[in-house]
């Protein structure tokens, strides 16, 4: 799913109207809609200030994209093994770590060497 339909997807859910969104991002209605039919491309900017307004992080915003598109191809077509799932967490984890600082980053490989060794019993 691209950004700009997440965007209106989510903007629907929570019941905003493209007027509401657009005035606390800062931006107008027309270019708001503009960015929902994937017409324009956002800047970084503004995709912040929408996330903002919609309640969310850039990266949620971004994680709640890709699993929507996960799900559309999940419907679409069956997977061809059970790895999908650990493949969309993986990438959503991946992501996530990406915003993290230079500390928190050492931090979660940290926990997940040690959710290996406890998990393989060493």
């Amino acid at each position: 799913m691209k950004i700009g339909e997440a965007i209106k997807q989510l903007r629907l859910e929570r019941g905003a109207t493209q007027e509401d969104v657009a005035l606390e991002a800062g931006t107008n209605a027309g270019n708001l809609s503009r960015i929902e039919r994937c017409q324009q491309q956002p800047a970084l900017e503004l995709v912040e200030k929408i996330a903002a307004s919609l309640g969310m992080t850039v990266a949620d915003l971004y994680a709640y994209a890709a699993a929507q598109q996960s799900k559309f191809a999940k419907t679409k077509s069956k997977p061809k093994n059970g790895n999908e799932e650990n493949s969309n967490a993986a990438l959503l984890f991946r992501r996530s770590f990406q915003q993290l600082t230079p500390e928190n980053k050492h931090l979660a490989v940290e926990f997940v060497k040690l959710l290996n060794r406890t998990q393989s019993g060493k």
